[in-house]
C-alpha cells in the first residue's frame, strides 16, 4: 500500500470511511466482487464493507449498525473460536481461512467460506506491519445444504443395505435349511455374505470413498483363528476403493476357511502370517503364509474360492496371484499395481 490517503466509500451518499493506505484500484477491486468484502482494523473492528457484503447479509444500515462493531462479535456463538482464531492470525501476518455459520441480518441462516489476509503497510522504514485484515466471505449454503442431503441419503442406503443382507442371509439359511443343503454348503454361503457385509461396514464408516486394507484383511481372517498367536497382520495400512475393497475382503475370506479346514487354522499350533510391502514405489506385494498345521497338498479340484483367489483377484487387481502348496504351508502371493487400489470404477452397494 502507498502512503497517501484514500476514501473507501461504503454504501452511498455521506456513508463513508478514510482507510489510510487504500488505493482507488483496491475501491475498485472489492467492489466489483461478488463476495463480502470487510476491511478490519488491527484492533479488530470493522471499519469497511462491500456492497455485495451488505447485500449477501441483508444489511440496510451498515453505517449505523456494524461499522466499528468487534468483527468476531458479528458471529454466532458457535462460530466465534474460529473468527477469533483467524483473526489472531492474519495480525500476526498470516493468511487462514475457515467456514463457519452466521445468519443474515434478518435471521436468514447461512454458511461461509472465510479467507482472512493481512494487509501490510509499504511505509519506509515500517514495511511488513500488519496495518489492517482483509476479510473476504462466500455464501456456500447451497454447497452446505447439498451435502447434508447426500449425506441423509447415503445413510438411508446404507441403512438398507445392512437389512438387505440380512434380509438375504436369512432367506439362504432357511431355504437351504429346508432343503437338506449340507451344513458345510450353507456355512460357506453364510460366510462369504459375512465377509461381504464387513467389508460394508467398513466403507460405510468412510463414506464409501475407501476401506483400510487392514480392517478389510482383520475382519476376513479374524473370525476364523482360534486364539490371537495364531495371526499375524504387519504392512504399512493402504485405503482401497470399493470395488476391490470387496473382491480382496472375499478373497482373504476364501483363504482363511481353506486354512481352517484343511491348512494351519485347523491345528491349535499353526500359524498364519499376512504381510505387505510397496516395492519401488507402484508395486504391492502381498504375502499369506501358514506355517504349524497339517502336511498341505494340492486340490484335487479348483471350487469357488479357488477361482475367487486365482481368477477374480488378479483379475480386479490387474495383476498376478502365485499360490504354492508346501508341504508345511500353503503360501499365496499377490502381486499387483499399487494403483489397483485406488480404481476409479463406478460401484454402488446393492439397493
Amino acid at each position: 500500500m502507498g502512503s497517501s490517503k484514500e476514501t473507501l466509500v461504503s454504501g452511498e451518499g455521506s456513508d463513508k470511511t478514510v482507510l489510510e493506505g487504500a488505493g482507488a484500484y483496491f475501491l475498485s477491486i472489492v467492489e466489483a466482487s461478488r463476495d463480502c468484502i470487510r476491511v478490519i482494523s488491527p484492533e479488530g473492528f470493522v471499519e469497511y464493507m462491500n456492497a455485495r457484503g451488505q447485500a449477501l447479509f441483508e444489511i440496510e444500515d451498515f453505517a449505523g449498525r456494524n461499522r466499528n462493531r468487534y468483527w468476531p462479535e458479528m458471529w454466532p456463538a458457535e462460530s466465534r473460536t474460529a473468527v477469533e482464531q483467524a483473526l489472531r492470525t492474519a495480525l500476526a501476518g498470516e493468511a487462514s481461512a475457515f467456514r463457519a455459520q452466521c445468519p443474515t441480518a434478518r435471521g436468514e441462516p447461512r454458511w461461509w467460506d472465510t479467507t482472512v489476509s493481512p494487509i501490510l503497510s509499504e511505509e519506509r522504514g515500517d514495511e511488513g506491519r500488519v496495518i489492517r485484515v482483509l476479510a473476504t466471505s462466500r455464501d456456500v449454503t447451497g454447497e452446505v445444504r447439498a451435502e447434508a442431503h447426500r449425506q441423509l441419503l447415503v445413510n438411508e442406503l446404507n441403512h438398507r443395505v445392512k437389512n438387505t443382507l440380512a434380509t438375504i442371509q436369512s432367506i439362504a439359511s432357511q431355504s437351504l435349511r429346508n432343503a437338506g443343503v449340507d451344513l458345510a454348503v450353507r456355512g460357506a454361503f453364510e460366510g462369504r455374505l459375512m465377509a461381504i457385509a464387513a467389508t460394508h461396514n467398513v466403507l460405510t464408516d468412510e463414506n464409501w470413498s475407501a476401506a483400510s486394507l487392514r480392517q478389510i484383511i482383520d475382519g476376513s481372517v479374524t473370525p476364523y483363528r482360534a486364539n490371537p498367536g495364531q495371526l499375524t497382520i504387519s504392512g504399512q495400512d493402504l485405503m482401497v476403493s470399493p470395488k476391490p475393497a470387496v473382491v480382496l475382503a472375499l478373497a482373504f475370506h476364501e483363504l482363511a476357511i481353506n486354512a481352517l479346514k484343511y491348512g494351519a487354522l485347523s491345528s491349535a499350533g499353526g500359524h498364519v502370517d499376512i504381510g505387505w510391502s510397496v516395492a519401488g514405489g507402484d508395486r504391492l506385494d502381498i504375502t499369506w503364509t501358514e506355517q504349524g498345521g497339517p502336511t498341505v497338498r494340492p486340490p484335487e479340484r479348483r471350487g469357488f474360492g479357488s477361482r475367487i483367489v486365482e481368477l477374480a483377484l488378479p483379475n480386479e487387481l490387474g495383476g498376478e496371484v502365485d499360490i504354492d502348496y508346501r508341504p508345511e504351508g500353503l503360501r499365496c502371493r499377490i502381486h499387483a499395481p499399487l494403483a489397483a487400489l485406488d480404481k476409479v470404477d463406478a460401484f454402488m452397494p446393492l439397493a
